[in-house]
């Protein structure tokens, strides 16, 4: 049992990274599909995700060290090709004492009902989140499944490990099939639980707040990688760096726009565009009214308080102004598209500009 808990904790330690990561694609694709983020959907994708992760660490946890007599230590683990061997297993364990109680109690009993319960969330998962409508299709994904798990064991992580530390059983394939067949079958007949199924929005007309942000995120994103990992290192003078990191955002966001006619990358991913709001081209001018202000300033305010700072300065001071400039930046650029009901904030007030969908702007 403190195995099957150690991959538990294994896979709660490591699911919010994997989560994070996940998140921009998915919401990507889900927009991209169906033209929202189905919240319910999404919470279901990540248990599914975080079950998935579990039952890949129950195959292989807890890894044992690698020492010289590895092998030898752990002995030849041959792989059983010999099907139903668990039900002579159990009878040879209960002695003769044939009754449901025994059975029940026996070690191969319950190492046989673990593997039943391991891929039944995932014929589960088959039929109420993906939809899959044939129990046949079902059943052969969960044997894939399976057989993936096993062919791990049996490789011993693909070569990670000089010889197997787990067995390769037949008994495996048919239980943990079987499991997913009765998990496909329940979700078949349950009708309590909330519709996830994957549902278009048609008349979607307009960008949502979630398109908005998510953009700025993928947009924010690069900019920080780019910065922090290349333009960092390649001098030390700070006005150099500066102007650099300037040039940076005028590139990205202010020629790139011009260029896509409207489209950084993170717009494009979320399949939004910036306009003029009286349908002419964007200009250079708009541009630079949109994002010069509004994106380099925050950044430019922050370089001069970070040398004020450096330079020993009064700290608190400074940093106050700073982080209240930040939030006066923060509330006219973001928390004002939930005010206003035409969603334009500080930056399209200004520039005269708007964000449409890029799709709809097409078949104009």
């Amino acid at each position: 049992m403190n195995s099957y808990f150690e991959a538990i904790r294994t896979s709660i330690l490591y699911f919010p990274l994997i989560a994070f990561l996940s998140f921009v694609p998915y919401a990507y694709f889900q927009y991209r599909r169906i033209g929202y983020v189905q919240v319910n959907r999404g919470f279901v994708f990540y248990v599914f995700a975080f079950y998935l992760m579990t039952a890949f660490f129950l195959t292989v946890l807890p890894l044992p060290p690698i020492s010289a007599k590895f092998c030898e230590f752990r002995g030849s683990v041959p792989p059983t090709f010999f099907p139903f061997r668990f039900v002579i297993n159990t009878f040879r364990e209960v002695q003769g004492n044939i009754s449901l109680f025994s059975i029940v109690q026996s070690t191969t009993f319950m190492v046989t009902a673990f593997n039943v319960l391991l891929l039944m969330p995932l014929g589960f998962f088959l039929k109420y989140l993906f939809q899959i409508k044939s129990i046949g299709i079902a059943t052969l994904l969960g044997f894939l499944a399976s057989l993936f798990f096993e062919i791990t064991q049996l490789t011993a992580l693909y070569g990670l490990y000089p010889c197997r530390y787990r067995y390769f059983e037949v008994d495996d394939l048919i239980t943990n099939t079987f499991g997913c067949f009765v998990g496909f079958t329940i979700a078949s007949y349950t009708t309590f639980l909330p519709n996830v199924s994957s549902k278009p929005l048609l008349n979607q007309s307009s960008v949502t707040l979630t398109q908005r942000f998510l953009a700025i995120f993928v947009d924010s994103l690069l900019v920080i990688l780019f910065t922090a990992y290349i333009i960092e290192g390649i001098t030390e003078k700070v006005w150099l760096l500066s102007l650099m990191k300037v040039g940076l955002l005028y590139f990205y966001f202010i020629l790139t726009s011009k260029l896509t006619n409207g489209q950084t990358f993170g717009k494009k991913l979320l399949g939004i565009r910036i306009v003029r709001m009286d349908g002419l081209k964007l200009s250079y001018k708009d541009l630079i009214a949109r994002y010069g202000i509004f994106l380099i300033l925050p950044f430019l305010v922050g370089e001069v308080s970070k040398f004020l700072i450096d330079t020993r300065f009064d700290d608190n001071f400074y940093l106050f102004l700073y982080m209240l400039f930040l939030a006066i930046w923060f509330f006219g650029t973001v928390m004002v598209t939930f005010i206003r009901k035409d969603r334009r904030g500080w930056l399209d007030r200004f520039a005269h500009t708007t964000q449409v969908l890029a799709q709809k702007e097409k078949e104009k």
